[in-house]
């Protein structure tokens, strides 16, 4: 009994220390996520980190929440799933609570902007080594289709801005077919604001595929051109905020209009409609691929979504990179626009990240920090 309440903890601790670090969107926390559970606890292993971000990135809601219900139904079956869920929704819901009441002052104070530039070039460093990283055991496969995925999919992402569902079908039948063709050859207005509420931030859980900046212009039509909970102007704002504080952007941005729109309860409400399609969806999915991963049609799916989710995860972040170095805050800009800081930064956090088994966190808070300190100084 203390040991399963042991692992609990362990999967409510670290998943809330996970989100309270994923800083630029969903993907970043798939990093995290490889260094806690597949190199520090041993629970998952390489292959099935992979597997699992395929899985979270082809379904609807937030990735971060996807993958650590993903994560936590793997340990601990459906308790684990609903505790690792609170554990990532947690820290954005407090820190967009907190901000949404002084997100002007917030989004204006030229520490915090520094603070955030240092750290997305330490994001970008830790993205792209985990890319790398996951490349990696793509390649050693020494097989032609998977190569190619990887690479299809990164141009169409990239490049080409093919939509995310396209990548996805593409690549999962491509891996399908690579399996098959040897064998084949007030109160009551109080009360209907909450349903709204919940309503609304369930459509957009249910149908951002992809990621948090999918998520976006169905937010928009929401709570925006649908019900003027907040202005073109302040919903600019938010989608900035949520750049820039840790957490999926829809959970921020249901946090921010439920506090807007009813205080806490409507926060919280919110974020319940938001998460909940991820938890039915995606725990019917771990049901599927832990008991049916051996099937030869499971496989050849994940065969060819595995180099596809690596190829997405580089698109991020080059997508975070070129913001970083070229975003055009104007606080350190050199030749050609380049912003020097923020290149010594990447620079400094991916060697380190490459020499060193560091904690992708550590990398992001030393960012950070090297950010107020050099921007200062320039």
């Amino acid at each position: 009994m203390k040991s399963k309440l042991k692992q609990y903890a362990t999967l409510f601790l670290s998943t809330f220390q996970l989100s309270a670090f994923t800083f630029g969107g969903g993907f970043v926390i798939i990093p995290l996520i490889r260094k806690k559970y597949v190199e520090q606890l041993g629970w998952i292993g390489e292959e099935e980190m992979l597997d699992l971000a395929a899985i979270a990135q082809s379904s609807p809601g937030a990735i971060a929440v996807n993958i650590s219900i993903l994560v936590g139904y793997r340990v601990a079956g459906i308790p684990g799933a609903l505790l690792t869920v609170v554990g990532t929704v947690t820290p954005p819901l407090i820190i967009i609570s907190v901000i949404s009441l002084f997100y002007a002052a917030f989004r204006d104070n030229v520490f915090v902007n520094m603070a955030m530039c240092g750290m997305l070039a330490g994001v970008a460093a830790v993205i792209l080594d985990v890319v790398l990283r996951l490349a990696k055991d793509i390649f050693r496969q020494k097989r032609v289709l998977p190569v190619l995925i990887l690479a299809g999919a990164f141009v169409a992402n990239r490049f080409l801005n093919v939509n995310i569902i396209v990548i996805i079908l593409v690549c999962a039948t491509f891996g399908v077919l690579d399996l098959i063709a040897p064998s084949a050859q007030c109160k009551g207005g109080r009360v209907m604001l909450f349903a709204q509420l919940f309503w609304s931030f369930f459509q957009i859980g249910l149908f951002s595929i992809g990621g948090g900046y999918a998520a976006m212009p169905l937010i928009q039509q929401q709570v925006v051109d649908q019900h003027a909970w907040l202005t073109m102007n302040q919903f600019a704002d938010i989608m900035t905020i949520s750049e820039m504080t840790p957490g999926p952007i829809a959970i921020n941005s249901a946090t921010f209009v439920g506090i807007r729109v009813a205080g806490l309860p409507g926060a919280i409400v919110a974020t319940a409609g938001c998460v909940l399609p991820s938890c039915i969806i995606v725990l019917a999915l771990a049901f599927i691929y832990y008991h049916f991963s051996k099937l030869t049609a499971v496989q050849g799916v994940l065969q060819g979504l595995r180099p596809a989710v690596v190829a997405m995860i580089a698109s991020a972040g080059l997508s975070l990179l070129v913001l970083a170095l070229f975003g055009g805050r104007e606080l350190s800009v050199g030749p050609l626009g380049l912003d020097t800081v923020a290149a010594l930064i990447f620079a400094v956090g991916f060697l380190v990240l490459r020499r060193k088994s560091v904690n992708p966190i550590w990398i992001m808070m030393a960012s950070g920090v090297a950010g107020v300190a050099l921007y200062s100084i320039v």
